[in-house]
């Protein structure tokens, strides 16, 4: 066959990834903070859009509020009636691996022990806590810190829920003040089980988070650098001694002399009393629910958009119709015109994912909600997804970020959920979650002469019934930020 050049006409179907197709996609899995702050560009930016309140505070001022007729023919809302223009398009089912970022849309000294005083600390009213300069002061919030370490240590949804609602109860210095006995009111759990959960949260990173007491939290960090000892142990239950220079009493208490009690104090003081402090606390801001469920006079669970997340926006077609006569514009309104209404029709399906969701869930956790979190029941995305006739990647991008308020209190929808891993175990999955937990207890109890591989990990877990190749053993080791064997084993001879 000659290999000549010629033309040729070919049939064929292609994906196009189109700025707006991104932008519904990159919506669904935006917070309501995340889209509160788009949506504030997309104003600044197309003369047509405005909010609801501001349309309604202009005719107020102005005396000429439209009547109904008048209002449906030149105002579209937010509604299921007015978003026309621009194609139909199923923003679920079309995509599966696509806008998974957020592309287009970005631009988004130490303390002293004694300082600390009353251990719970409060924000200076003239001081305003300043988002931006503690967003830059670290690159993970403390919430991400905390919330990777609940993931990996907890493999049950109801322990990974009780650990969020126990990390809720942090203030700005890193101590728990929250009131088991409530908690456990309101969840229909033991204290016991509480207190269990939160004492495995007393060893998370950064070292003495969830202590609490300062004396609790210098004693955790003290006894995680190996430095903690019976003398040490006496001073820290005396602080109130140490604050008020008693020493010679502290002497006796400790049963040591002036020297060794100089290097006990200089120990206390080298540790960190605000264990929080240096790093952003990104969940003690407010956190407004997008979904409200609440329980009507029939004993049926209503499920309902939050009001106060949903974005009211209009298209001013007057104006629209006044400045598009003058051809000199034309195109760059009918452009803004288009983008404003698939912008529009973008945030109704988005609603509308978020709502069918969570619908979906709270079916699902009846008992739940009944009966406490001793009912929490078992789901992944996928049993989501298989419901209500959508992408699995969907339900991932409307649970990311977004919180549902319940009789039981506030939770973030992806606590709801956990993952699933192949394994030998009958009909019932293996959490990826109690893998993770696995690996890790294996690493944190291997000898420095018997350090594990990945393939004898994987087939470790291969004779508890766990099937997993090594490179997923690898895998979830990456993700813990757990070392390679060669680098454990030169770390554990140091």
């Amino acid at each position: 066959m000659a290999l000549t050049p010629k033309l040729e006409i070919k049939q064929s179907q292609s994906l196009l990834l189109t700025p707006q197709l991104r932008q519904a996609i990159n919506l669904l899995q935006m917070t309501n903070l995340e889209l509160n702050d788009l949506l504030t560009e997309e104003l600044n930016s197309n003369p047509l859009l405005e909010r609801e309140e501001d349309f309604l505070a202009l005719q107020e001022d102005d005396n000429t509020i439209p009547d109904i007729d008048d209002y449906g023919n030149e105002q579209s809302s937010f509604s299921d009636d007015n978003l026309s223009g621009g194609e139909e398009t199923d923003y679920q089912n079309e995509f599966d691996d696509y806008g998974s970022d957020k592309e287009g849309y970005a631009d988004y000294e130490s303390d002293d022990w004694r300082d600390y005083g009353q251990a719970k600390v409060s924000r200076d009213d003239d001081n305003p806590f300043d988002f931006i300069e503690k967003r830059a002061s670290s690159n993970k919030s403390l919430y991400d810190i905390i919330g990777e370490q609940i993931e990996t240590v907890f493999s049950k949804v109801k322990d990974r829920m009780i650990a969020f609602i126990l990390f809720e109860q942090l203030d700005d210095a890193g101590y728990f003040r929250g009131d088991l006995t409530n908690i456990s009111a309101k969840l229909k759990v033991s204290t016991t089980y509480l207190s269990k959960i939160l004492e495995k949260m007393k060893h998370f990173e950064p070292s003495g988070i969830f202590a609490e007491s300062l004396n609790e939290c210098l004693r955790i960090q003290l006894e995680d650098d190996g430095k903690l000892n019976d003398k040490l142990y006496v001073l820290l239950n005396n602080l109130e001694l140490l604050a008020t220079r008693k020493f010679k009493e502290l002497e006796k208490l400790c049963n040591c002399n002036t020297k060794e009690l100089q290097n006990m104090i200089l120990q206390i003081k080298s540790v960190n009393p605000k264990p929080a402090a240096e790093y952003f606390l990104e969940q003690n801001r407010e956190v407004i629910p997008d979904v409200l469920v609440t329980r009507n006079k029939f004993g049926e669970y209503i499920v309902e958009l939050n009001p106060q997340t949903l974005p009211r926006l209009l298209i001013n077609r007057r104006y629209y119709s006044q400045v598009s006569q003058n051809s000199k514009h034309n195109k760059f309104l009918k452009d803004s015109l288009s983008k404003a209404n698939f912008l529009l029709k973008a945030l109704n399906q988005r609603a509308s994912s978020i709502l069918k969701v969570s619908e979906e869930i709270v079916l699902r956790q009846y008992n739940f909600l009944e009966k406490g979190i001793e009912y929490i029941k078992p789901m992944t995305l996928k049993d989501i997804a298989e419901a209500i006739s959508v992408n699995e990647s969907t339900v991932s991008r409307v649970v990311s970020g977004k919180y549902m308020q319940t009789p039981r209190g506030v939770f973030e929808l992806k606590y709801f959920f956990s993952a699933a891993a192949g394994s030998y175990i009958g009909d019932d999955d293996t959490s990826t979650l109690t893998i993770k937990h696995k690996i890790k207890n294996l690493i944190d109890n291997e000898k420095p002469e018997a350090i594990l591989s990945d393939d004898t990990i994987a087939a470790i877990l291969g004779q508890e019934g766990i099937k997993i190749a090594r490179r997923t053993v690898a895998k979830y080791r990456e993700q813990m930020q757990i070392g390679t064997s060669g680098e454990r084993k030169r770390s554990k001879r140091l």
